[in-house]
């Protein structure tokens, strides 16, 4: 009760206090609201002449004349002008904050305008200090729309100005050039010469970059021009504009060997230069002056004015007195209590924050971890790479010397595909990995192979592959019973092979290896192989045992796992063959001791009933009627394409860009196209897009480097019939050729 009543006598003498100071300071509100209105017209005309100290000069009293008015329309104005103003003075801080609080009120007023203008600044906002070029892009976007909407195209005019500026940033020379075409037009119609100097220099510049020279020539001397004639009538203080044209029309006579225009234009700018700075410092000596004698006119000013004030409250004030003291009393009771409402929050924020600083301390440890694990599995890749590399090198070095005989060559040759093979799938894995949410989960092929022969080529391989790092002797034991033909993935094996048998090497020096296939049991279709790395010389303790067993058992992570001794040798190589092994529903068991030393195992079942692959069978006299087309842009990627495609027997002309090959498929007809998807001019989606308008049925494979997942609705969108990734064999190539023209023409038959 006695609180009620407390809060009642409160309540009442703020209302006295409030309605006292309503006659003091009592004034014509109709007067005040002219003088607004001017006031927000002038600063708006200011900033779009770039007068911005006199802007400056009157941003302050009018931003207090609208908050003293109460109308919220005119401080969202007053909050959209400033935030502006400080745009133009870089003043990027006071430029968000008033921002945000422009849009807030924008959101409760009904201002077509002051939406157009809110989101004209946000395009701004995001195009400066976000640095997001496409949101910056929508808001302007959307500014322009409603501009176009509610018949305010004079105002559209600084919007398109903006959306150029962004075009100009990002090299969008067509856009910067069609929209600065649209601008152009809007600041002729309403006289808008400062307007006209950004854009002509835009559009010319874009000319330039499109090398349309002459165009641009013509778009540089009317902005100079306009630019020239502002300066003379000093209509802007921006000296800037005109010597930046001279150099740009310096440049054009540059490129088109004008030298001697050139360099009348470069002496012209150099004089215009001095001229504007000697100017420049005068004006703005000019300025600083007379906006220090206008802030001295302005205290002074303010001080009769508080004088006058304070002669006419001091009679009223002593009444105050004794209302103001019991008031000051409340304050204080209400301000101890505030006082220990914000002791009590400052020592649960105290203890929040040592909960974030012991949170951030944690994540900041787990980043240093993860650095480490990621440079160990760097260095791991960068192993796998150089293996085959070194292996390719060796063979190109023998197959260059003229001592190896006929048959020395074919087994070079042998290795040098298996390299190359070996080569190809470990990029495609590295690329799947990339792909994947789940690492390592790589899709595996089905192809007929010998083991006995991939065992062979292994072996054949390793003098390139291991053997010489740590001077290793190998023996290979093969099981008689193995069969002949198994059905599966040998690069994929491979991969797991050289893997167990490069770590194991790394591990010891001068030792035995002995690599060993034996066939264990046969099922119905499959023949289940037990393959077995085993080295006396190599031992791992229990402790070791153990981390590659957790490495082993892990998920996500473990292909990250590093397991080091004091040497620095790594393990991560079996835990990436063991990885590749849980693909083929397999893993790798380790068994070591002292005595018989270390001993990797695995088994595989494999199908060993060839499946047969559907493709078309073709005589050479219908081959030689196949005529292909290749889009290509690159010269290297034409000669082998090409080559590859003739071999088969094939009829193949070449694209270089798809102007070129909309131009051939106007003209001949083709039964397949190759297109490649990342090239100058227009790319292979768009080139595709184009043929389709007038042949949809026309099979059209693309040949690119990018991920068919992630770029999924850009191929079916654009009509593309099938995609194979770069790098690709041969035999791929002309199975899906085989493959697309069967379908193709049984479809026309």
């Amino acid at each position: 009760m006695k609180r009620n009543v407390h809060t009642l006598i409160v309540l009442i003498l703020l209302s006295i206090l409030y309605t006292h100071a309503k006659e003091i300071y009592n004034f014509s509100s109709l007067q005040e609201e002219n003088i607004l209105e001017q006031n927000l017209d002038s600063i708006e005309h200011w900033i779009d002449y770039s007068y911005i100290s006199k802007a400056l000069t009157i941003i302050d009293e009018t931003e207090k004349l609208a908050l003293d008015s109460g109308d919220k329309r005119h401080i969202a104005r007053i909050y959209r002008l400033r935030s502006g103003l400080y745009i133009s003075v870089q003043d990027l801080e006071g430029f968000e904050t008033y921002l945000e609080k422009a849009t807030i009120l924008q959101k409760q007023v009904q201002d077509e305008y002051g939406e157009i203008y809110i989101n004209n600044l946000w395009g701004l906002y995001h195009k400066i200090i976000s640095k997001d070029n496409d949101k910056a892009i929508f808001f302007l976007k959307k500014a322009i729309e409603g501009a176009e909407t509610y018949k305010y195209e004079e105002q559209s005019i600084d919007m398109l100005v903006n959306l150029t500026s962004i075009y100009y940033r990002n090299a969008d020379w067509k856009n910067c050039y069609e929209v600065s075409q649209k601008a152009i037009e809007l600041a002729k119609k309403y006289h808008k010469d400062v307007r006209l100097i950004y854009l002509y220099y835009r559009i010319g510049t874009a000319c330039v970059k499109t090398n349309r020279y002459d165009e641009a020539l013509s778009y540089f001397r009317k902005g100079e021009k306009i630019a020239k004639q502002e300066i003379d009538s000093a209509k802007t203080t921006n000296f800037a504009n005109h010597t930046l044209y001279l150099t740009g029309i310096a440049e054009i006579y540059d490129r088109k060997k004008e030298h001697k225009l050139a360099n009348d234009y470069y002496k012209e700018y150099i004089q215009e230069q001095a001229k504007q700075n000697n100017i420049f410092l005068e004006k703005y000596a000019q300025d600083i002056k007379g906006y220090k004698e206008l802030q001295l006119k302005q205290k002074d000013n303010e001080r009769i004015l508080a004088e006058n004030k304070y002669q006419q409250t001091q009679l009223k004030l002593n009444e105050y007195l004794l209302i103001s003291g019991i008031v000051i009393i409340v304050i204080l009771v209400l301000l101890i209590l505030l006082q220990y409402k914000n002791s009590r929050l400052k020592t649960e924020n105290n203890i929040l924050l040592q909960q974030k600083n012991e949170e951030l301390l944690e994540a900041k440890n787990k980043v240093e971890e993860a650095y480490k694990q990621k440079t160990l599995f760097i260095n791991n890749i960068t192993h796998e790479l150089r293996t085959p590399l070194h292996a390719i090198n060796g063979i190109a070095h023998l197959l260059e010397s003229k001592e190896s005989n006929e048959d020395q060559r074919k087994e070079q040759l042998n290795i040098l595909q298996f390299s190359g093979k070996y080569l190809l799938r470990f990029i495609n894995d590295i690329i799947e990995l990339n792909r994947s949410d789940d690492a390592y989960k790589i899709s595996l092929k089905k192809h007929p192979f010998d083991p006995i022969q991939l065992a062979n080529t292994i072996k054949d391989s390793l003098n390139f592959f291991i053997i010489g790092e740590n001077n290793n002797d190998f023996k290979f034991l093969l099981d008689d019973k193995l069969p002949k033909k198994l059905l599966g993935d040998p690069d994929h094996l491979s991969r797991i092979i050289i893997s167990i048998l490069s770590n194991t090497s790394r591990y010891i020096n001068g030792g035995v290896i002995e690599f060993s296939v034996q066939h264990l049991f046969s099922g119905e279709n499959t023949s289940t192989i037990l393959f077995s790395i085993k080295s006396k010389a190599l031992y791992f303790t229990k402790k070791k045992q153990e981390e590659l067993n957790k490495a082993f058992i892990e998920n996500e992570s473990a292909i990250f796992t590093s397991l080091s001794d004091e040497n620095n040798l790594t393990t991560l190589e079996l835990i990436i063959a063991n990885k590749l092994l849980l693909q083929c529903n397999s893993k790798l068991d380790v068994v070591s001791n002292e005595k018989e030393g270390t001993a990797f195992s695995f088994q595989i079942p494999f199908e060993y009933l060839e499946e047969k692959v559907e493709q078309a069978e073709f005589d050479d006299k219908k081959k030689k009627d196949v005529k292909i087309l290749v889009v290509e842009d690159n010269k290297i990627n034409q000669l082998i394409t090409r080559k590859i495609i003739t071999n088969f027997g094939y009829q193949c002309e070449i694209a270089s860009d798809g102007y070129e090959a909309l131009k051939m498929t106007e003209k001949n007809g083709y039964d397949l196209i190759f297109m490649d998807i990342m090239m100058e001019g227009i790319d292979g989606f768009e080139t595709t897009k184009r043929i389709r308008k007038s042949d949809e049925k026309t099979p059209i494979i693309a040949l690119t480097a990018i991920s068919e997942s992630e770029n999924k609705e850009n191929f079916v969108e654009a009509g593309i019939t099938k995609v194979i990734n770069k790098p690709f064999e041969p035999a791929t190539l002309l199975q899906q050729i085989q493959i697309v023209i069967s379908k193709n023409r049984s479809v026309k038959s």
